[in-house]
């Protein structure tokens, strides 16, 4: 994971995850909004070869690193 911006109110985050793909980054997206806490969460692939996903999540007031990790937990207590 490579964090490329943080907001200045601290509710927004964007980051990459390297090597994965739409299969995960539409998982991890779909759990996001699960949360009511969070108001947008969207990912991107720049270019379908060679891009790596880019996310952006902007939450009502919690801070999105706390909310990626508890839905990075749970989803790996889901698969498992």
């Amino acid at each position: 994971m490579k964090y490329v911006k943080k907001s200045e109110k601290g509710n927004e985050l964007t980051f990459e995850l390297q090597g994965e793909d739409h299969t995960f980054a539409g998982l991890l997206v779909s759990k996001l909004l699960e949360n009511k806490d969070v108001e947008i969460a969207q990912y991107i692939i720049p270019h379908p070869l060679i891009g790596e996903p880019e996310f952006y999540i902007r939450t009502k007031k919690s801070k999105p690193k706390d909310i990626l990790k508890k839905t990075v937990k749970a989803l790996e207590k889901d698969i498992n």
